[in-house]
């Protein structure tokens, strides 16, 4: 491949992979961290990808394997020597224009949070795999490529995953 294949790459698919970066960090620099990561790393590994094959998600398997890597490097500093943190996240609400709208956000925001919570809740294997459908809009034999797993597994987690959100977000009401 090209480099200016890499140039078509980010083009074509620059917002799936922004928007999954976002749907599995936990702060927006992570997010962005994340999705630079990831096409410098698919800049590295440029012949291994095909534009036959799909490259959207071999993209998103590369930021995945990147941020599983991440946590499991901060998860292991954790237990040498935990830190606090002080980082507080702001909601920012951009283009008000009434104070209906203010509310409505501020409702909207909430219900995203409280479903954030609600997902980050969720074990490992069916995050992954809720996130890779709804944020990375992959199909389930796509995500059963990035995970490497059976498409059934992944119809499997993908539905106990609904499952667990619908009970919590109706415990929540």
């Amino acid at each position: 491949m090209k480099s200016c294949d890499i140039d078509q790459l980010v083009e074509q698919y620059s917002d799936s992979v922004y928007r999954y970066c976002k749907s599995i960090t936990y702060t927006l620099e992570d997010a962005e961290d994340l999705y630079q990561q990831t096409f410098l790393k698919a800049f590295e590994l440029h012949k291994k990808i095909s534009l036959e094959k799909n490259p959207k998600a071999y993209l998103l398997s590369i930021a995945t394997n990147i941020w599983r890597n991440h946590k499991s490097m901060y998860a292991r500093r954790e237990r040498i020597a935990p830190t606090v943190s002080s980082e507080l996240e702001g909601v920012q609400i951009e283009d008000i224009r009434s104070e209906q709208d203010v509310l409505e956000q501020v409702v909207k925001e909430e219900q995203l949070e409280l479903l954030r919570k609600c997902v980050d809740n969720l074990p490992e294997k069916q995050r992954q795999v809720i996130t890779l459908f709804y944020a990375g809009e992959l199909s389930l034999e796509e995500i059963s490529k990035v995970l490497k797993i059976p498409k059934g597994t992944v119809k499997s987690r993908l539905h106990k995953a609904k499952e667990e959100l619908r009970k919590e977000m109706e415990g929540l009401e």
